[in-house]
């Protein structure tokens, strides 16, 4: 059911789904028109049928007058008295002397006091109600004449032409309807695949493509997209390969630079002419030292996002128990600066490598505890929704400057608010590195006061 809603949500807002249900609906805009043009040619042409066949009654009744004069008028108009037409629809005649009296006709007197002037009339009959279409005239230094046809036949045929058009209309609402929804469930799971891609790429598989056949536009695209990915897999490749070859060839020359300072030290250590030269050496194989932890972190960011989307080596590994270890180890330096910590978790099984979400929660909470001010809390939660959960660390430093989110993340990006805080920048991209490794997203978000980092991903199925 879910997953049905969804699908029907994403139809809803496919753009595709409207431009298809637009072109539908010209189809169908067109049709509606047609109806209504054979709708009103119809009636139009009963109608002026209608008045064509009063019109020769009309001529004839008066003709009959000019030779007979009234009495001959009347025999002819009683004589014709329930007449009905070949169609079988009534025809009335009603002849008037100027002064007003009837002469002879189907009605006691003018039907509902209509004016002999004009020459198209609709009434009722006041006695049964039909409805009539009629002409009057009135012949000069003569009566008044009325000629109707009851619209009996008139909205027969329009209510069998209502029945007949009704079919085709339905039909093609249907078809629009079908044919709108087939083919944007069509064209949406094509273009599905190339956002369930790119998810797959931001989720951290550069492996993913699309691979997508054909030769039309969704075709190209697919292909377009994947030389795309295939480019930046090789450049990403290429980066790594560098970027570790470049630390690790550097890291051995700085730890034999680091042991001769060693070696030098102790020396100088002995020789008493030469002690004033420790504390030099002492700064220096702290440089040393420092330097070898910087290449370290960069090495292991690039073995970790170089291991994205490879689930080998992951294990079932509860998260509360991390924050339990991360949190008792952190516990003596947050006393010493003054900061507590406020702990919430609950039971939330992940796949993962232990080690590295031990990293990633010690980075994020040393962040915490160095920029926390003396007093303050920082709060760390696990929480589970459904099949996903979502574990958080919160303090109350100064927080990042306004959209400097995505840039934390960067290597050796620090914000000014914090430039003198000692680090190199490195924390937050190893973070980033790890929940890429394990399929997960990281935000940070202000929490007025501070920053919040939160980590979510789906639970490991039982």
């Amino acid at each position: 059911m879910k997953a049905a809603a969804r699908a029907l949500a994403d139809l809803a807002r496919s753009s595709t789904l409207r431009l298809v249900g637009a072109v539908a609906a010209v189809f169908l805009a067109a049709v509606l028109i047609l109806a209504v043009a054979v709708w009103s040619t119809v009636s139009a042409y009963i109608e002026r049928r209608i008045l064509d066949t009063i019109r020769t009654d009309l001529a004839g009744l008066e003709a009959v007058w000019r030779e007979s004069g009234e009495a001959g008028l009347a025999r002819v108009v009683e004589r014709r008295h329930g007449e009905t037409g070949p169609e079988g629809h009534r025809r009335v005649r009603l002849v008037v002397s100027a002064a007003g009296d009837k002469i002879a006709g189907d009605f006691a007197g003018w039907p509902n006091d209509l004016p002999p002037t004009g020459e198209i009339v609709r009434f009722r009959d006041p006695d049964d109600g039909v409805a009539y279409t009629g002409m009057v005239r009135r012949v000069a230094d003569g009566p008044d004449l009325l000629v109707a046809h009851d619209r009996a036949e008139h909205e027969a045929v329009m209510a069998s032409l209502m029945r007949d058009l009704a079919v085709p209309i339905t039909a093609a609402l249907v078809i629009a309807v079908l044919v709108t929804v087939a083919i944007g469930r069509r064209l949406l799971e094509r273009v599905e695949r190339v956002n369930a891609t790119a998810r797959a790429v931001e989720a951290g598989d550069l492996g993913a493509r699309v691979g997508q056949a054909g030769d039309d536009e969704f075709g190209r695209l697919a292909r377009h997209v994947d030389a795309m990915l295939d480019r930046i897999a090789t450049l990403m490749r290429g980066v790594h390969h560098l970027s570790d070859q470049i630390a690790h060839e550097t890291r051995t020359p700085l730890a034999r630079l680091r042991a001769r300072l060693e070696r030098a030290r102790r020396e100088a250590e002995a020789d008493p002419t030469a002690r004033g030269a420790v504390p030099a050496l002492d700064d220096a194989i702290a440089e040393s030292a420092e330097l070898i932890a910087v290449f370290s972190a960069l090495l292991d960011i690039a073995r970790t996002e170089a291991a994205a989307g490879d689930t080998r080596g992951l294990a079932p590994v509860d998260l509360a128990e991390v924050v339990g270890d991360v949190v008792d180890l952190y516990e003596g330096v947050a006393e010493d600066r003054g900061v507590g910590f406020a702990v919430t978790t609950t039971a939330a099984v992940v796949l993962g490598e232990r080690m590295l979400l031990t990293r990633m929660l010690a980075n994020l909470v040393d962040n915490a505890v160095k920029f926390s001010p003396a007093g303050a809390t920082i709060d760390v939660e696990v929480a589970t929704s459904g099949s996903e959960f979502r574990l958080s660390v919160r303090d109350r430093g100064p927080g990042l400057p306004e959209g400097f989110e995505a840039t934390a993340f960067e290597r050796f990006t620090r914000a000014e608010t914090v430039a003198a805080v000692p680090g190199h920048g490195l924390g937050l991209p190893l973070v980033r590195a790890v929940a890429l490794r394990h399929g997960m997203k990281i935000e940070l978000q202000h929490a007025d006061p501070g920053l919040r980092a939160t980590v979510c991903a789906p639970l490991a199925r039982a």
